[in-house]
Order: C-alpha cells, then sequence, then structure tokens
C-alpha cells in the first residue's frame, strides 16, 4: 500500500497510519508541521522519505521490518523515536538526536555495547527499551546502561533507583 493524497493537508501537526501495509515511506514532503508521525505494524524495511519532516518531534516505527537505523540526518527534533520490534542489528546513525528522552529499541538484535556510545550526546534522555535484545544476557544489562547513559532514569519498565 503507498502512503498518498497529503499534499493538501501542509498543516497537519499528527499522522496514525498504523496497520496499513505500508512498504514504503513517501508522498511527505509538503508535511513540514508534522510533530508526531506513526507507521507501526506495517511492512517497512527501511527508514527513508522523512527528509523534509524537519519539526518531527515523536517517530513510531515499531513492528515493521526495518533492518537499519538510517535515514534521520534532519529529523534533528526528535524526542522520542520508537524502532521496537524490528530486525535491527546496531544503534547507529542517531548521535546528531540531541534533544531525544526516549528511545524504544526492544525486541531487536543489539549485541554490541559500544553502541550505546551512539545515544551519549542526548544529555536529556530519561528513557531506554533495550529488553529482549541479546545485549540483555549479560548479568550486568542495567549496571552497563546506566554507565554508559548517565542521566537515564527508567530502564524498559523499571525505573532507576540511585
Amino acid at each position: 500500500m503507498e502512503i498518498e493524497n497529503l499534499d493538501m493537508l501542509r498543516d497537519l501537526d499528527s499522522l496514525f497510519l498504523g496497520k496499513n501495509k505500508i512498504t514504503k515511506l513517501q508522498n511527505m514532503d509538503t508535511l513540514s508541521n508534522l510533530t508526531v508521525l506513526s507507521v507501526q505494524s506495517n511492512r517497512l524495511l527501511k527508514i527513508d522519505g522523512l527528509q523534509s519532516l524537519v519539526n518531527l518531534r515523536e517517530l513510531y516505527l515499531s513492528d515493521n521490518g526495518i533492518q537499519v537505523l538510517e535515514g534521520l540526518e534532519n529529523n534533528t527534533k526528535l524526542t522520542t523515536l520508537d524502532v521496537a520490534s524490528n530486525r535491527i542489528k546496531r544503534i547507529q546513525n542517531i548521535r546528531h538526536l540531541t534533544e531525544l528522552q526516549e528511545f524504544w529499541m526492544n525486541d531487536n538484535l543489539v549485541d554490541n555495547w559500544a553502541d550505546l556510545e551512539e545515544l551519549s550526546g542526548a544529555k536529556g534522555l530519561q528513557t531506554v527499551y533495550l529488553e529482549r535484545n541479546p545485549l540483555q544476557k549479560d548479568n550486568q544489562y542495567r549496571r552497563k546502561i546506566m554507565l554508559a547513559l548517565p542521566s537515564i532514569r527508567q530502564i524498559d519498565a523499571t525505573f532507576v533507583r540511585f
């Protein structure tokens, strides 16, 4: 299914397209005022087509088939990024998302602790979901996240105690 007929909706600020069998993010160039985009539970394999969405603050891409975290170069205002339940192996290409507060990447294939460095620029990062990734098998899972991301207040569904 294609995303179409949005060109007249220039003032649209939120768009929810979950469960629509969408295979590609396209035809959204005129939606520069969009702040929330949800395309959960579709058939996306790649993150692209978001270049003109420079005011995007919340992006929900969970439950797709995305393999690489990419295509977010112009989305520097993101505060929430949900890429849970995909096929992503690396946390990469998001170091520039310095306003990020919520990062949901549970149920993926991340196994490299060094990848957490990609989140170090997000000084206001409060919540990270990484459960059900190979990383979680490490006995020091929570401790390593707290050391790598000092601003974190919640890991998965549990608040951090100081």
